[in-house]
């Protein structure tokens, strides 16, 4: 049949044919769009599950055409031209009709016309660009007129500044029958309205309002509030604000048809925003007289989320039509925000908005007393939020704006500090993608998986031996008696195994046991060494005791969770007030607890940063020791960081979100976290195009890790870190200009050192297991830069001749240097492991160098944030104190002096 349906398309010069079943299923179409075999039935159709699914395009002209057919299957039906999704979008018009046999209906038939016999008129064609937009803004004033006049009316019963409010309500009234004269009329460069369907709409608008009008004088008048009449006035409220909303959509599907390159849809979205505002006032003091109260409640919130959504669309972009309920004219797409001017003032408009919807609320929740008071305070608000749109409107009116946005240093210094950070992020992106298709990370996790399932056992075999019952009983005796407070055992125990252990840090397990007559001491003289030695055996980390009170009785490397507390309840001190330890939230608090409620399990507590660890990753096991099956206290242990899980997978997906994640909060602003939208025009284009160009290499790191996609991100990759050095320019330049004291260099020449680190590691993994061309000597190059940089950032220099601005200064401040030879520490070790990769390195080196990179990757993230934080932090000043008291031994002041 389908060769002779074609042939009856081409002759009647359809744009499609369309039969459907009668459950509205499109079960045949000539041209098979989007639409092919999908459902149109509003009520959806019931799946083998007994759940309704409801089809896609429902809604759409040819959903109405299916139910049209289905109700009047004896006549044609006309659907109207609408956007049409499965057709791009496009306008179309359907007819639809029965399908009978032997008189019973057994489906519909319907045809789509052609995009040439759409009905436009010459009037539409001879309409000015100008036109279109001044209709389009004058009709959403009308709407705003009119919620206004509402809410002047509202505000008149609720008392508030009463003449005032009745002043503002004539003026609107007279301000929107004006209005809407203009339009029904013509004015000026507002043309009457040029399609049928448009003046009845704004025929059936102003009859509405002039009830609305009508019946809120007459209430005023009368001093008549019952609740009748407020809910007459909220329906003819509701009514005309309907009748508007649909004059300015027909606006805009007339002046897309007529012009298609007019940013028409751009007109409708931003201009409604003000009736918005108005709207969702009107719908709290709806709410706070009692009328339809959830209904109101409902309708403000989805206002406010129609305002978000709008801001969101305008700012972004609206691409592939939106799913998103209230979004306006959804099948219709439009291009995102990138003059830097509109930018501010956007961010302005939603900050001043977030102040209106807390103000709006906080007028939901008030009472009888404060309810004035809140009303005006949203009110005031209010007026703000419609003075902060004004210029964005005539942005999006005219396309163009001029403004001076003022940037202090600060601002500067944070888009440096966070822009100058993503090529490190685009080379942690193709690292994490290079060990997922050799399959390296998927080896590291079953490993760690191993790993696991062996400790387990090995504190399973721990726990089970008498010994440590012994061992836990006798270092809790001696707990116990060394000091008569858990303040004081902890000074105290921490002054002998720790301040005064002459072995140094990460060696302190090296002492058998601490000078003195006490208990304690010949306790850990006995057991420590055993404990020792199964520490080594097991290759754990470190070894725990703890008492049921989350004191940490006993560990074999005595960090700094040694002898503090873990309950997560505190524990009460000799005085009757709770203390809480510093670790109790930490990884091996949580096994604490965890031991406690589950003694007979082996807990585990995945890995996450542990402060005593310097804030490494940590992961904990622990389960309970019990006397004659009696809880007496808990044993943990904490995992060896080589077992610890690479999960590139989960690191890959993480550090795509966190570049689109960074490039949004540039390109939008966060004021929160002092970040604001580009400051210069040309900040804002270096920007953007550094986006489009990562949002060429974002669904290929998303899809499938094959060495084809690879090869595409490493190709790709190339431009969007030249884009971003493009842009990195342009921030020094517009900082130097703005304050030449700025670093900018310098924080730009730091983050290029944690590019390259990472970059080393990605070239590692690729040489030796991706079939790449890298080679030792890119390496070693790699290697050489990494070098002579750090040497520029210590000593001082220029990144390029003859330009003030891209001198770096040397670093003098003595906090600064400590964490410049913290990274030198990371990279001698790292530099070690490098220099030994070949194309056959083992995976053993590989991962040496993926943690060696994190490592010394963390250590150059502070130095960044130093270099980059400057005139945003304060350092504070070293205090000596030379105190001629001993701060060791018993006496309850040492404590408060350490």
């Amino acid at each position: 049949y389908h060769p002779i349906y074609r042939d009856i398309l081409y002759a009647r010069n359809y744009y499609d044919i369309f039969m459907l079943d009668l459950n509205g299923n499109c079960i045949y179409s000539v041209y098979k769009e989007l639409d092919y075999a999908t459902n149109f039935a509003a009520s959806g159709t019931v799946d083998e599950n007994g759940v309704i699914q409801y089809g896609e395009w429902k809604d759409s002209g040819l959903g109405e055409a299916y139910e049209a057919a289905r109700k009047n299957p004896d006549r044609v039906t006309v659907i109207d031209w609408k956007p049409y999704g499965p057709s791009a979008g496009a306008l179309a018009s359907f007819l639809s009709t029965g399908i009978r046999k032997n008189g019973e209906l057994v489906g519909v038939f319907a045809t789509q016309l052609p995009p040439d016999a759409k009905p436009i008129c010459s009037v539409l064609n001879t309409i000015s660009a100008q036109s279109w937009s001044d209709a389009i803004a004058e009709v959403d004033h009308q709407r705003m007129l009119v919620q206004k006049t509402a809410r002047m009316y509202l505000q008149v019963i609720k008392g508030v500044d009463v003449q005032a409010s009745r002043t503002a309500f004539v003026l609107a009234v007279g301000d929107a029958t004006a209005s809407l004269r203009k339009t029904l009329k013509g004015h000026d460069s507002i043309p009457a309205p040029p399609t049928q369907t448009i003046g009845n709409v704004l025929l059936q608008g102003w009859k509405q309002w002039e009830h609305l009008e009508a019946e809120m004088r007459l209430s005023l008048d009368s001093n008549d509030y019952s609740f009748e009449t407020l809910t007459k006035i909220m329906t003819f409220n509701q009514a005309v604000d309907t009748y508007l909303n649909s004059a300015i959509e027909q606006y805009v599907i007339s002046a897309t048809a007529a012009q298609p390159d007019l940013p028409s849809v751009i007109w409708g979205v931003s201009q409604r925003q003000t009736s918005l505002l108005e709207r969702m006032f009107v719908e709290v003091l709806f709410l706070r007289m009692g009328i339809a109260v959830e209904t109101n409640k409902a309708g403000f919130e989805q206002s406010v989320a129609a305002f978000e959504l709008s801001h969101s669309e305008l700012l972004g972009g609206r691409r592939n039509s939106s799913q998103a309920v209230g979004s306006f004219l959804p099948d219709l797409d439009f291009p995102g925000t990138s003059n830097a001017c509109a930018l501010d003032a956007m961010l302005d408009v939603i900050g001043k908005f977030s102040m209106m919807k807390t103000s709006l609320q906080e007028v939901m929740a008030s009472n009888a007393t404060s309810e004035q008071a809140a009303i005006r305070r949203a009110d005031q608000v209010s007026a703000t939020v419609v003075n902060a749109m004004k210029p964005a409107l005539s942005f999006y009116e005219t396309g163009s704006g001029s403004c001076t946005p003022t940037r202090s240093t600060a601002m500067w210094e944070a888009a440096i500090d966070g822009l100058s950070r993503l090529p490190y992020l685009v080379s942690k992106v193709e690292t994490e993608f290079a060990l997922v298709e050799s399959s390296l990370s998927e080896g590291w996790m079953k490993k760690a998986a191993i790993d696991l399932g062996h400790h387990k056992g090995y504190i399973r075999t721990e726990a089970s031996d008498f010994q440590l019952v012994d061992a836990f009983l006798a270092f809790k005796s001696g707990w116990d008696s060394f000091r008569p407070t858990d303040a004081q055992r902890l000074l105290s125990l921490q002054v002998a195994y720790i301040t005064l252990n002459k072995h140094p840090a990460g060696s302190k397990d090296q002492l058998d046991y601490a000078p003195g007559s006490e208990e304690y001491h010949a306790v850990h003289k006995k057991y420590h060494p055993i404990y020792r030695d199964i520490l080594y055996a097991r290759n754990y980390y470190d070894i725990f005791m703890l008492d049921l009170n989350g004191n940490c009785i006993y560990s074999v490397y005595k960090e700094l969770d040694y002898a503090t507390n873990f309950a997560a309840s505190g524990t009460v001190d000799e005085n009757g007030v709770i203390q809480y330890g510093e670790w109790k939230d930490s990884g091996l608090g949580e096994a604490f607890e965890a031991a406690v409620r589950n003694p007979d399990e082996i807990n585990v507590i995945d890995w996450k940063p542990y402060g005593p660890s310097n804030g490494a990753l940590a992961s904990f096991l622990s389960t309970g020791i019990k006397q004659y099956g009696k809880l007496i206290g808990v044993f943990c242990t904490q995992m060896p960081p080589d077992s610890k899980p690479i999960n590139s997978s989960l690191v890959l997906e993480h550090t795509i979100q966190t570049i689109r994640d960074r490039i949004d909060v540039f390109k939008y602003g966060k004021p929160s976290e002092g970040i604001y939208p580009p400051a210069t025009q040309a900040v804002a284009d270096s920007l953007f195009d550094v986006s489009k160009l990562w949002a060429k290499v974002e669904p290929i790191a998303k899809g499938p890790q094959n060495l084809q996609s690879l090869a595409a991100i490493m190709s790709q990759s190339a431009s969007v870190r030249a884009s971003i050095h493009a842009l990195e320019d342009v921030l020094v330049d517009g900082a130097w200009k703005a304050d030449p004291s700025l670093q900018g260099s310098k924080i730009v020449l730091a983050s290029r050192q944690l590019a390259l680190l990472q970059s080393m590691c990605r070239d590692s993994v690729l040489m030796t297991k991706n079939g790449s061309d890298v080679t030792t000597e890119g390496i070693a190059a790699s290697m050489s830069n990494f070098e002579a940089n750090h040497k520029i950032l210590l000593e001082g220099g220029s990144v390029r001749r003859l330009a003030a601005k891209t001198d770096v200064a040397a670093t003098e401040d003595p906090h600064a240097l400590d964490l410049m030879h913290a990274v030198e520490d990371q990279w001698s070790a790292l530099k070690a492991h490098l220099e030994k990769v070949t194309p056959q390195a083992t995976e053993a080196l590989l991962r040496f160098v993926e943690e060696g990179t994190a490592s010394a990757a963390e250590s150059m993230e502070a130095v960044i944030t130093f270099f980059g934080t400057t005139t945003r932090t304060t350092t504070m000043l070293s205090l000596e104190i030379l105190a001629p008291i001993p701060l060791t031994g018993d006496w309850p002041a040492g404590q408060t002096m350490r």
